[in-house]
């Protein structure tokens, strides 16, 4: 039955840790995503704008920057490949033809089929008057015809490119080329008229393309183009329609790129999840660090809470002033706070990681972030040692400097508006002022509600003032400064082994208050009177004595006293025996035997914290000292060693955190502030001069 209860404990928790998770992500959930649904207007082209409408966010341009690639690609040229085999093709045929016609010149064929045979053998195409002309030549003509249009198409080819017309562009270049060939015949000096007709015939048909298309050439140069262009980016608060003018087209396109048209088709469903992911994703990181280095407070599922809570509250800070404006959004606030209620270390970690979210809120606004990062850093950092609650408004102070000196530094850097520069640098100032306000406001708040001990709320029961410690004063003295000596020896110790010293001091002062309803059956003040104990049997005087520390958890808890405190009155004699009574209840009983020491044993629990450790040590060690009739140095050592052996013999520091390294720190710590308390004074002479002394000679005379 005991297991499966604990299981169903722990099963409990784990339930209760997945609500307070959900709830968490919920709320900053709904926040956040109120910053990303914006008012949507029934626009088309050419309607007139009623109002200005500004981009909630960037976004890029899709029309402009589709636009800009386009030019892009059309600014790369077309590439081609040149071949020179072309020419060579082209001589080579040339020269083969010339060949032909001596072989026809020289059989006997008749001219008719000598035309024929030339047509059937020849692919130069030219007409059959061509031809005939051509026959007539004799051989002198044909080797001037022939080098002629040699050396002119050679020339041709090596001076001018002739696309291959894949693309549509080279009539250009066979004109510009024919142009060349009837310049070269023109001007010819050596050939005839008859010669330069066959020529610029034979010429034009040798025209073919030498310049090739280079396609794979062509689209990677392309595709190098359009790397290089940057998308055309809409600014946020950038105007994309001004009041009373009409709608283009392309307006219409960066509204439905923005989601702000009502009869958009598409739904932006990756900016909603990308932003739960966001989301999950910070509240994961937090609770894997409370996991790991902060067992303490994951396994408190008051102060998950409170954690969360805090966090909450700055993103609903950043996502509501920053509407106003998100300079005067209080970004010391949280970190400073979180400080002092849970420590340095996880305000750090924790306000860093929420500083992502803040962003967010604030539509990633660059100055922002980066301000909220150094007040999350800078802020716990501030506020270290703190003695009262004015100390936090110091410490905004500084903070109020460095966020105004920041502003002004970010702002000549990104802006050279000074009027708006020092705008944002009083609203900055003016910000960090309210967070020491609502420190000082929500800290009592949030200490009640989660019942957690600050500084300040330390720093406060140390006060004399305090109803309970006045009480302690006036109705048993002796025991207040004995708890005043305990708190000093525990506040020296704690300090030695890196407890905390605060904590150890006022728990000490409270450790006895429970002996205010019987202050006189106590030693330290009876004050000469009657000691009550010699009329009580020695096991009433034990349970009297015993019962000090169940009254002071009762008292503790009617003044409302933290828990810590109250676990250090309950903790601070642990299951020790109360030896004088017992003893003496032994010594007098006629069967020693049938005396238990479980009857005048206190009922515990024994310590389990560095502090209540240490002052159970000092509770011992200042009585005992105190009971030396001749205080020395070697007896104030040899009582500290025999009081803290005798804890340790019982066990009573088991279940604390001391180290047998840090006992050996305590016991130097006390000898020390012992030394100091009891030491040695020197007895003042009587002056035998004084009238007091006088009149007593007369007297007795």
């Amino acid at each position: 039955m005991k297991k499966l209860s604990l299981k169903k404990v722990f099963l409990q928790e784990k339930i209760n840790k997945i609500i307070v998770f959900m709830i968490s992500f919920i709320f900053i959930y709904s926040l956040l995503v109120t910053g990303l649904t914006t008012k949507k207007y029934n626009l088309k082209e050419g309607d007139i704008a009623k109002v200005d409408i500004k981009a909630p966010r960037e976004v890029k341009d899709e029309l402009s920057t589709e636009m800009r690639i386009r030019q892009a690609e059309d600014s790369v040229p077309i590439q081609y490949n040149k071949k020179p085999e072309v020419k060579t093709g082209v001589i080579s045929k040339l020269n083969s033809f010339f060949s032909k016609i001596d072989q026809v010149n020289s059989s006997q064929l008749e001219e008719k089929d000598k035309i024929q045979k030339l047509k059937s053998e020849d692919n130069i195409g030219l007409a059959d008057d061509d031809y005939q002309d051509i026959i007539k030549l004799n051989t002198d003509e044909l080797k001037q015809l022939q080098d002629f249009l040699q050396k002119s198409l050679s020339d041709m080819y090596d001076n001018n490119n002739i696309s291959d017309n894949t693309q549509g562009d080279n009539r250009e270049d066979i004109k510009k080329a024919q142009e060349i060939i009837l310049l070269k015949v023109s001007t010819s000096n050596s050939l005839s008229k008859n010669l330069k007709d066959i020529a610029t015939k034979i010429g034009y048909s040798q025209i073919s393309p030498n310049f090739f298309y280079d396609k794979d050439k062509t689209e990677e140069l392309r595709k190098e183009a359009v790397k290089k262009v940057s998308p055309v980016i809409v600014k946020k608060d950038q105007t994309i329609v001004k009041e009373g003018e009409p709608v283009t087209k392309y307006q219409i396109e960066v509204l439905r790129d923005l989601g702000l048209l009502n009869n958009s088709s598409h739904f932006q469903w990756h900016i909603y999840i990308s932003l739960g992911v966001l989301i999950l994703l910070v509240l994961v990181l937090e609770w894997i660090y409370f996991f790991i280095y902060c067992p303490k407070i994951y396994n408190d599922l008051k102060m998950l809470i409170m954690v969360n809570i805090l966090s909450l509250l700055a993103i609903f800070m950043a996502r509501t002033i920053g509407i106003i404006s998100t300079f005067l959004i209080p970004l010391t606030f949280v970190p400073m706070i979180l400080s002092l209620l849970v420590g340095k270390k996880v305000s750090l970690v924790i306000s860093t990681i929420n500083c992502v979210l803040v962003s967010v809120a604030v539509q990633f606004s660059l100055d922002i972030t980066v301000i909220a990062v150094v007040n999350a850093v800078l802020g716990p950092i501030i506020l270290k040692k703190m003695q009262q609650r004015m100390d936090i408004l110091f410490s905004c102070l500084y903070m109020t400097v460095i966020n105004v000196i920041l502003t002004f530094s970010m702002g000549f850097l990104i802006s050279d508006n000074m009027a708006d520069v020092v705008e944002k640098a009083v609203c900055t100032g003016i910000s960090t002022i309210i967070s020491g306000i609502l420190v000082i406001g929500f800290l009592p708040l949030f200490e009640g509600v989660f019942n957690i001990v600050t500084t300040i709320k330390l720093l406060e029961l140390s006060n004399p003032n305090n109803p309970l410690l006045k009480r302690l004063l006036m109705e048993a003295p002796g025991s207040y400064h004995h708890s005043l000596l305990v708190g000093n020896l525990a506040e020296v110790a704690a300090e030695e082994v890196g407890g905390n010293p605060l904590l150890a001091r006022v728990a000490a002062y409270y450790h006895d208050i429970g002996k205010i309803r019987r202050p006189y059956f106590f030693k330290e003040n009876q004050l000469g009177k009657d000691n009550p104990h010699s009329k009580l049997t020695p096991s009433l005087s034990a349970l009297i004595i015993i019962s000090h520390v169940k009254d002071g958890v009762e008292m503790a808890r009617e003044y409302k006293l933290p828990e810590v405190i109250i676990d250090a009155i309950q903790q601070h004699h642990g299951t020790s025996l109360v030896k004088y009574f017992y003893v003496t209840m032994k010594n007098s009983s006629e069967k020693p035997e049938d005396v238990k020491e479980n009857d005048f044993r206190y009922p515990g629990p024994i310590p389990e914290t560095k502090e209540s450790g240490i002052i159970m040590l000092a509770d011992g060690v200042e009585a005992a000292v105190r009971s030396i009739n001749d205080p020395t140095e070697d007896k104030i050592v040899e009582m500290v060693n025999n009081i803290i052996k005798d804890r340790l013999d019982e066990g009573q520091l088991n279940n604390c955190e001391l180290t047998l390294k840090d006992i050996g720190k305590i016991k130097i710590a006390f000898i020390k502030t012992l030394q100091g308390i009891y030491h040695h004074r020197i007895e003042y002479p009587e002056d035998k001069f004084s009238q007091k002394s006088i009149n007593q000679l007369k007297n007795s005379t």
